[in-house]
């Protein structure tokens, strides 16, 4: 049974410094905080029960955005509505907001002495976005269909100069005409 279920409130401090204590010790960020975010709130401080909980995390994976934002946005919901919301995603993002700063005044700082490690950082950093894209390319691009639509997107994109969000848009516009396309075609089969 969780603390809730015995009408007991959980305080706009305690959200925020739950969620501020695993943005600020957790390495690694995104899914490695997921675990350490249901122990505090449904194993160790019980304000959830751990099937809720679960519940809360399948639909933060289904959001936009940061795993561990959506899932510190939803806990903060479930227990407080909209200032639960405000102070968890506050504490989610206090510390690492504060280590970015910290890091951008550094770069900013020591720019030219950093320089080369940076330079040396770009083919590396360049190889693992290419192996992104082959691997997300694999399991992507399936059809004759799909590699049209991919073709104009880039080609809207870097020949054309649009921006990149009215093309996203208009890629899930067509996607959801396709969609319903192909379910009419279907039913018409049927």
């Amino acid at each position: 049974m969780s603390r809730l279920e015995n009408n007991e409130k959980v305080s706009l401090w305690k959200l925020f410094s739950i969620t501020a204590k695993i943005g600020g010790v957790t390495i690694g960020g995104g899914y490695a905080m997921v675990p350490i975010i249901r122990e505090e709130f449904a194993i160790k401080h019980k304000f959830l029960r751990p099937e809720e909980f679960d519940s809360l995390l399948v639909i933060a994976q289904s959001m936009p955005g940061p795993i561990a934002v959506n899932t510190s946005t939803l806990v903060g919901y479930k227990l407080r509505k909209i200032p639960g919301v405000i102070a968890a995603v506050a504490g989610a993002i206090f510390f690492p907001t504060i280590i970015i700063l910290a890091v951008a005044i550094v770069l900013g700082r020591f720019y030219n002495f950093l320089k080369p490690f940076l330079n040396g950082m770009k083919i590396p950093l360049l190889a693992i976005i290419v192996v992104s894209v082959l691997k997300l390319w694999k399991s992507s691009v399936r059809s004759l269909e799909d590699l049209v639509v991919f073709i104009v997107a880039f080609s809207t994109v870097t020949v054309l100069k649009f921006n990149p969000v009215y093309v996203i848009l208009l890629a899930i516009l067509y996607g959801i005409i396709r969609f319903f396309v192909n379910k009419t075609t279907e039913g018409d089969l049927d």
